[in-house]
């Protein structure tokens, strides 16, 4: 028998052999492809099974927070509010004051006075004086309330974020059971 022959056969036997071996393969790997494919379905449901109560549990927890930062807003809003329009009518009614108080003195001082040249000229500078009294104690009055409002600003600012902190940990506190 040649080499060639010899090498024909070898060939025929290898291939045949490898046909063999494909075909044991293939029916020993089959069932267990089979069996980790089903694996993972059984996972992937496990997972969205989990994911889907974890929405269910986090969900309240967190519409829970959000409703209850809102309220705490609102009662900002609301207390602001109603300090600004106590403010508002507390500066009205000491405007008012000033004003009434302004008409009286002067009404004395025009009572008091003949109304001769130098009697007015008096009256002016008074005037001028009683004025600048009562500017003055406006401005300080401005002053006050400037800084009432910054206060209450930062109060507000402060609240809002003590809210936002809340409602952080909240968040990671249900983030943290779940896991």
């Amino acid at each position: 028998m040649s080499i060639e022959n010899q090498l024909k056969d070898v060939k025929t036997q290898t291939h045949d052999k490898t046909a063999e071996i494909k075909v044991e393969a293939k029916e020993t790997v089959e069932p267990k492809v089979d069996a980790v494919k089903e694996q993972a379905q059984n996972v992937k449901d496990t997972v969205e099974s989990k994911i889907e109560d974890a929405k269910e549990t986090v969900e309240p927890k967190v519409e829970a927070v959000k409703e209850e930062a809102s309220e705490k807003i609102q009662d900002i809003k609301e207390k602001a509010e109603s300090d600004a329009k106590g403010a508002n009518a507390s500066f009205q009614a000491q405007m008012q004051e000033f004003k009434a108080d302004f008409l009286t003195r002067f009404d004395e001082f025009r009572d008091k006075f003949t109304l001769s040249q130098d009697d007015l000229v008096e009256l002016k500078e008074v005037a001028k004086i009683e004025f600048n009294s009562l500017l003055n104690e406006v401005s300080k009055f401005s002053k006050e309330i400037k800084e009432d409002v910054s206060k209450h600003k930062e109060h507000v600012s402060e609240a809002l974020e003590r809210t936002k902190e809340n409602a952080k940990e909240a968040w990671h506190k249900v983030k943290d059971d779940k896991k």
